[in-house]
């Protein structure tokens, strides 16, 4: 904890004496105003009723903020981070956790066009104009599931009033990272214009896997937008853009950070699985320096699929990688009506992705994890929007949308341990399966495949309308009813190495195994759902006077129900054979989950202070969550439930100092008080799980009423400074910096202490020279510079009983960026 708060304090202190030092007593400065779209008008950010961070285009590119998960460390009450095979999206203490099925309760918006899936989270910055993160349910304007909250991402567009005009950026940093991007834009015509914009980023990444001596992971990402706007005519205008990005990781940024020694496992898990002690003895046998290594900062010992050579594949399709790669299209058409405006905003999105996981996180080849997914979707959405200023204003649409969602998984076992299974026996037997099935199986390799099809149709319309009684009083009130229908198909056999794995195998023995020691199953299943719901919402905003805005909201939102798309749960008509012969038709527990709901309110204001130097804007929250969708960590998958209640409040706070025209200085914190009212039946802790069996989880073994969310700090706050200086007559210097806070917090759905994240807090400073003119930029900038290590994400180690890992946020960088504008 010192070691985290003395840096921080140092900063502060460095800021300030940078301040206190460059403050004329007789300047005068006003911030620049930030125009965003919260409410689908543009509006400066002092007018909106509702509590939003709006986040630049420039500070991104200054702060080197090149993805949602390095994005949420400015932003309080926001958590993003990658696990190993999803993505984790909170928003004050609330999100929808692991299983791919979901969609997000933090909905992301790029260009308009809703991107509800985890992975589409993962996709880089490029190019962007800004980002506004709109806190609490969203129900009316946004609508798609936003329970939790809303980001709307806006990218660079073309510009007809602009000459013709680009960038080139490099850079060079640590971990041998490399940067090139840019644009090109201008009109081309009186009523054509035309931006393309492009970027490739690599790098090795900053965790040391000593197994195969190689820094991890090693990341490329390669992307374009091509942005074109037409004025059709006086009254119509038109515009399109289309996005490809293509991003690949090779390695992993998981690693063992608890490890149990002999006495350990025997004293605080007697009744671990033989699975589980065989891989801990041959562990401790051929890699003993294991238990030295975990918990050492950014340092594995992981074979990656790769087994004991290092080099060649041992386990699974794939060894421990991702490739992505994405297709979004946005045409956005504006017709004047008069007065009034009507928008048309298609859109279609697509997305592939093949990742291969070692989700053993240990030297041995034992369990490997295959996913890939299919992801199409189209989009239509139609608003009629108001003149602004009468006494009645109102925005009125429909919204139409088509997803197909397509997944495959792998999971492979290893009972040989690459090989190492037969020099460890006495008896010289080549598998655990072996073993445990007293010489009737003789597979060294077995697991399970899933295919999992969802198809979702989602139809809406919403109204909301403002009465403005006066110049400083309006009420405004939005209504939207939504219906969703969805329909799954999903499948799975059991696979072994004798039949080839990937195919499947009937072997009625392994499917006891399966069953009983992986609760994976072989079935086949098949579900339709349809929800209804009308969201309402309601604003009542006082302008107290030109500079002081007061607001409260009351609003509701929903979360529709799905199909979870894990594959382990006992079906309903599970027999002895554990679904080999016949294969099982009915359902399991956590299969159909219900729609989620919420009941939110929030009382807020805005406030311009020192003759338009200073803004000030706080908010104080109070939501209410029944049914709430959960997932459930089990062995290897995840299931779902739905929690019964939680309730979600606090505070926030947002301040921005135009000190003088040369400092901005600016302060955003949040004070978080997140719970589960009622949560009897949590997921148990690896040590529960031990002393009760399989069926803890189902009869209060772990009630975490009272308790705190998943990824819920109590106290976030972000510091950030910017200041130039003028050095002659050409250029100027700069320095800026941020200090990002959290206090600790969960990581866990079992909320086992060891999985907790403690208090951190992050630096990063930049310092450089410009042209005055604004030509050309130089930068030496650091991240992290302290080199906190703060866990994405913590987790136990699937099948090794009392053993936890957790995926690592980045370490130090320092580097230089040289950028050139034309």
């Amino acid at each position: 904890m010192m070691q985290s708060t003395r840096p921080a304090r140092l900063a502060a202190a460095v800021a300030c004496a940078v301040a206190t030092q460059i403050i004329p007593s007789t300047q005068a400065a006003v911030l620049e105003e930030v125009i965003v779209t919260a409410q689908k008008r543009e509006q400066s950010l002092q007018d909106v009723p509702i509590s939003v961070s709006a986040v630049t285009g420039q500070k991104i590119e200054d702060a080197g903020i090149f993805t949602m998960t390095a994005l949420a460390s400015h932003v309080p009450n926001l958590h993003i981070a990658e696990a190993p095979v999803n993505t984790n999206i909170y928003m004050r203490g609330m999100g929808s956790g692991n299983n791919q099925a979901f969609e997000q309760s933090v909905g992301m918006y790029i260009d308009g066009i809703y991107m509800g899936r985890a992975r589409q989270y993962r996709s880089p910055f490029m190019d962007v104009e800004r980002v506004e993160v709109l806190r609490g349910p969203q129900g009316t304007l946004f609508g798609k599931n936003t329970v939790a909250g809303a980001i709307s991402v806006t990218t660079a567009t073309a510009k007809l009033d602009e000459d013709f005009n680009g960038s080139i950026t490099v850079g060079a940093e640590q971990n041998a990272g490399r940067l090139v991007e840019g644009h090109f834009s201008g009109a081309v015509s009186d009523n054509f214009a035309l931006r393309f914009a492009y970027k490739y980023r690599e790098s090795d990444g900053w965790v040391r896997n000593l197994q195969l001596n190689q820094d991890e992971t090693q990341l490329e990402e390669k992307m374009y937008r091509l942005s074109a706007f037409w004025q059709v005519t006086d009254d119509l205008d038109i515009t399109f853009k289309y996005g490809n990005a293509e991003f690949e990781r090779s390695g992993s940024l998981t690693y063992v950070t608890d490890y149990l020694s002999p006495g350990e496992l025997a004293a605080n898990f007697p009744n671990a699985s033989a699975f589980a002690r065989t891989a801990y003895g041959i562990t401790n046998a051929f890699y003993p320096q294991l238990a030295s290594i975990a918990g050492k900062p950014f340092t594995a010992l992981r074979d990656n699929n790769y087994g004991v050579d290092g080099t060649t594949l041992s386990i699974g399709r794939n060894p421990d990688s991702s490739e992505n790669e994405s297709d979004n299209v946005a045409i956005t058409a504006n017709l004047a009506l008069g007065e009034y405006t009507l928008t048309s905003v298609s859109g279609y999105s697509t997305y592939d992705m093949v990742d291969g996981a070692d989700v053993d996180w240990l030297p041995l080849s034992f369990i490997s994890r295959d996913d890939s997914q299919d992801f199409e979707q189209y989009s239509q959405e139609f608003r009629l929007t108001s003149p602004g200023g009468e006494f009645f204003e109102y925005i009125a649409g429909a919204y139409i949308e088509s997803q197909e969602l397509k997944i495959q998984r792998q999971v492979a076992i290893d009972g040989s341990f690459g090989g190492l299974f037969k020099l460890a026996d006495p008896l010289g037997r080549n598998s655990l399966y072996e073993v445990l099935s007293g010489g009737a199986l003789t597979v060294k390799q077995a697991g399970r495949v899933h295919d999992y099809t969802l198809d979702a149709e989602s139809y809406a319309l919403f109204f909301q309308g403002t009465f403005n009684f006066s110049d400083a009083l309006r009420l405004t009130f939005g209504l939207r009813f939504t219906e969703e229908e969805k329909d799954v198909i999903s499948n799975q056999f059991q696979t072994d190495d004798q039949v080839g794995m990937g195919n499947r195998s009937d072997n009625v023995t392994l499917a006891v195994i399966n069953g009983n020691a992986f609760g994976a199953y072989a079935r086949d299943l098949t579900g339709s759902r349809k929800t209804s719901k009308w969201i309402p919402s309601m604003n009542l905003q006082w302008d107290v006077n030109s500079d002081a805005m007061l607001y409260f909201t009351a609003s509701e939102g929903f979360k529709s129900g799905g199909f979870s798309s894990s594959d382990n749960g006992r079906p309903a008509d599970a027999g002895p054979d554990n679904c080999s012969i016949n294969r099982c038709t009915s359902a399991h527990d956590g299969f159909e989950f219900d729609d989620e709901e919420v009941m939110a309110f929030e009382i807020g204001g805005k406030h311009t202070l020192l003759d338009g130097a200073m803004t000030a804007n706080w908010a104080l929250f109070h939501t209410e969550y029944e049914n709430l969708q959960v997932s459930v960590f089990r062995g290897i998958s995840f299931l779902v439930t739905n929690a019964a209640e939680s309730t979600i409040q606090g505070f926030e706070a947002d301040l921005r100092w135009q000190a003088n025209e040369n400092l901005l200085v600016g302060l955003s914190a949040a004070y978080l008080n997140a719970k589960f009212d009622k949560y009897v039946d949590a997921p148990c802790t690896a040590a529960q799980i031990d002393a009760i069996g399989g069926s803890c989880g189902t009869n209060g073994e772990n009630d975490l009423s009272g308790r705190g969310t998943t990824f819920g700090p109590d106290t976030t706050a972000s510091l950030f400074f910017d200041y130039q200086l003028p050095v002659g007559d050409t250029m100027e210097f700069f320095l800026g910096g941020d200090i990002n806070y959290s206090s600790r917090f969960s990581t866990a759905g079992d909320a086992d202490p060891i999985d907790y994240q403690g208090a951190y807090t992050k630096i990063g400073l930049r310092t450089g020279l410009r042209s005055t003119e604004g030509s050309w930029e130089a930068t030496l900038y650091g991240r992290n510079i302290t080199d906190e290590e703060v866990a994405m994400i913590r987790f136990d180690v699937p099948v090794l009983a009392g053993s936890h890992a957790q995926t690592t946020d980045e370490g130090r960088v320092l580097g230089l960026r040289l950028k050139y504008n034309f």
